[in-house]
């Protein structure tokens, strides 16, 4: 690659202090922040420089064919890729349904059908709707009735909708709050007559998420349900109605009413332990970490003197070397997932406790649609089934069901596409405390039949460490292309996360953070160290917390990596006091900005406060949404604009912020592809890979076809 320093559009600095707790920091391009048309003129010519340096790559098309193969059925993001399971109401099936290869379309419509992958009707397809998504679904428990969120222009705030289910005409209900992406789904009451939500309140200094429930057929409520509840409050709703019970995103069921008066009143409050489970009659069983940083499951009852205490729980599974991560109720009986060294594995319980089997996963690899902490808090898909989808790192996501006691795996959508010949090994590295870190590789076609004679290859890290989100080892959707190029792809397992219990996430959050990063740069090193590649070869990338993972490694440790791609990131940590969303999402995963030596040490995890003059960085890409609630691109300019200043970093270091587009989750296919194409095409040059085309007969995807329910 040409060595030459790119000429950037100049950026002014200004005398201006970022005060925090007593602190100030300079923030010299403060003015970029802004949306004035100053900004917005320096970020155009940024577009363009970028736009310049990547659509001038004569393997692009290639690479955008490669991408568009593997990406398949899925949403076209390289980071939230899968669509919601389908879901049994009424003795129907409701779904997100997407047509069969090649027709894939841009936005996956809301369907209703006599199967979970059987032909049917749509109730509502986006893509005849303007710019506009579906960004979760909920049918009442009767499937008379299916309320949905609609986002437009990319953005993740969505606008709920309720359809009758018969007919597809839309009700008269019109609810002016606006939910924030699929984070939390609402709950109905089993008879239909109405249901929880959990909207964004957007208007407030301090980002909050607020719960309200909607009785059909009236007027939206003008108040949310009197609790205080943080971090995206979520309501469970009992099988029969009598009760309901409020977490939240990091679970802990901190309120309790019986139904139908909603009269709440405290439940399990001010411990520092995940809670997450189902009720069942009298009881609330339960995952948690309390005494099991794997996971062992309790059952609480709801008339306990002292439910927050945990002397006075019922331990029904107790804690071992699996991690339990998420328990749901499936008929009479308990269904836990979890895993085993970050690979997915899925138990069956009876009531008391009692082990009665384990559920026949295809293989190794994942549930995606486990990831989040708070994932088994929505009613099961099936009453009498276990509906899931699983893939694995060279296998795009099926889906499957399993009757408990059955013994069998029913296959409902057979994988659409498989990496061809490609190998996934799971392996561990040493951190700098000494613990030791799991990370998977996926190695391309004929990579293994060489080991001992390995030769190092462009490599390239994903990871995520934080909000306790497992990142696991799933298929990597249109990155997939990286490997089929020849690449070896690392999936990071390290501690923020959840991939090894909410014990692993707590040791990398807060005034732990630094083992995120810690664990990140073992992996790098190991990664070396065993020959598989070198600094000059190896690339990082991240999204969302992931994004800014990425900034800090890029800052602290720029000597580890050829090129790094930070997408949708926070990369002014320091700077985040003063921005809504920013103060919410630190406050709750970093550190406190109101005392003086936390913010202290979160200057020493801000990329834009680390950046120094007389310093050789990497190559970098940074990628944001121009409509991103959660991590603007204001702060993300400023963080540019001192790179690029720094005189000794000749590699380019890029910006490309997309219009209309918000943190990815409501994102069309096509815009998916097309972003993941720009990043990859930005490393691909960097690493010296050539992409395979699919069109041209190379190499391609093997691709599974059968089994497609898409509404005609």
């Amino acid at each position: 690659m040409p060595a030459e320093r790119p000429e950037y559009p100049e950026a002014r600095t200004v005398d201006v202090q970022d005060v925090v707790a007593g602190i100030g920091f300079p923030d010299p391009y403060r003015w970029l922040e802004d949306d004035s048309e100053e900004a917005a003129a320096w970020q155009r010519e940024q577009q363009s420089l970028t736009d310049t340096m990547i659509d001038g790559w004569p393997h692009l098309a290639a690479l955008h064919a490669s991408v568009g193969a593997f990406a398949a059925d899925g949403t076209g993001s390289s980071n939230w890729m899968v669509e919601p399971a389908p879901r049994f109401a009424g003795g129907r099936w409701f779904r997100l349904d997407r047509s069969p290869a090649p027709d894939y379309p841009e936005r996956a419509a809301l369907v209703v059908s006599d199967g979970p992958d059987l032909p049917g009707t749509a109730l509502y397809d986006p893509n005849s709707d303007g710019n506009r998504q579906i960004s979760w679904f909920a049918p009442s428990p009767d499937g008379r009735i299916v309320a949905f969120a609609v986002c437009e222009d990319g953005s993740e705030l969505g606008e709920v909708r309720l359809l009758d289910a018969g007919t597809g005409d839309r009700l008269a209900d019109r609810i002016p709050q606006r939910t924030m992406g699929p984070l939390t789904v609402p709950q109905w009451l089993p008879d239909g007559s109405g249901f929880f939500y959990t909207a964004a309140d957007t208007s407030s200094e301090t980002f909050a998420l607020r719960t309200f429930f909607h009785s059909v057929g009236t007027p939206p409520p003008d108040a949310p349900e009197p609790f205080d509840v943080p971090h995206g409050p979520t309501v469970q709703v009992s099988a029969d109605g009598t009760r309901a019970v409020v977490s939240a995103v990091w679970p802990l069921p901190q309120y309790v009413c019986d139904l139908p008066g909603r009269a709440w009143r405290p439940f399990v409050q001010g411990i520092d332990a995940s809670v997450a489970g189902v009720i069942h009659g009298d009881r609330y069983i339960a995952v948690t970490d309390h005494d099991a940083r794997r996971g062992r499951i309790v059952a609480i009852p709801f008339d306990a003197p002292a439910p927050s205490d945990p002397a006075g729980w019922q331990e029904l599974v107790a804690a071992s070397d699996r991690v339990l991560s998420h328990v749901r109720l499936i008929g009479d009986r308990l269904v836990v997932t979890g895993s085993v060294d970050t690979e997915a594995r899925a138990w069956v319980f009876d009531l008391d406790g009692r082990e009665l089997e384990e559920v026949p996963l295809p293989g190794r690899g994942a549930l995606p649609l486990d990831v989040l902490p708070n994932a088994s808090l929505v009613p099961p898909e099936h009453p009498e089934e276990f509906l899931f989808a699983f893939s694995t790192p060279t296998s795009s996501p099926g889906v499957y069901s399993y009757r408990p006691g059955s013994g069998q795996l029913t296959t409902l959508r057979e994988p659409r596409v498989h990496l061809p010949g490609a190998g996934a090994s799971l392996h561990w590295a040493r951190s700098a405390d000494g613990t030791e870190v799991p990370y998977h590789v996926v190695r391309p076609a004929g990579a293994e039949k060489t080991a001992e004679k390995m030769q190092p290859s462009p490599t390239l890290i994903t990871a995520y460490g934080g909000g306790r989100v497992a990142w696991p080892a799933q298929f990597p959707g249109p990155v997939a292309a990286f490997v089929a190029a020849g690449g070896t792809l690392v999936i990071s397992h390290q501690r923020g996360g959840g991939d090894l219990g909410s014990g692993w996430a707590d040791a990398g959050r807060l005034r732990n953070k630094q083992n995120s990063f810690d664990d990140l740069y073992a992996i790098a090193e190991d990664l070396i160290r065993t020959g598989v590649t070198t600094p000059d070869r190896l690339a990082v990338t991240g999204w969302s917390n992931g994004g800014l993972m990425a900034g800090v490694a890029f800052a602290q440790r720029p000597e580890l990596w050829a090129a790094v791609v930070a997408q949708c990131p926070i990369l002014d940590v320091v700077g985040c006091h003063r921005h809504p969303y920013g103060r919410f999402a630190i406050g709750s995963e970093y550190g406190d900005f109101d005392d003086p030596d936390e913010v202290t040490r979160l200057a020493g995890i801000s990329p834009y406060q680390l950046i120094e003059n007389g310093t050789v960085y990497p190559a970098l890409y940074v990628h944001a949404g121009g409509a991103d609630v959660a991590c603007p691109p204001g702060p993300i300019r400023k963080f540019v604009a001192r790179v690029q200043a720094v005189p000794d970093t000749t590699a380019p270091q890029l910006l490309r912020v997309w219009d209309r587009v918000g943190h990815g989750m409501a994102t069309s296919r096509s815009e998916g592809i097309t972003h993941a194409t720009h990043w990859l095409a930005f490393l691909m040059q960097r690493l010296d890979l050539t992409p395979v085309d699919p069109s041209a007969g190379e190499t391609r995807p093997q691709e599974t076809t059968a089994g497609s329910g898409r509404a005609r």
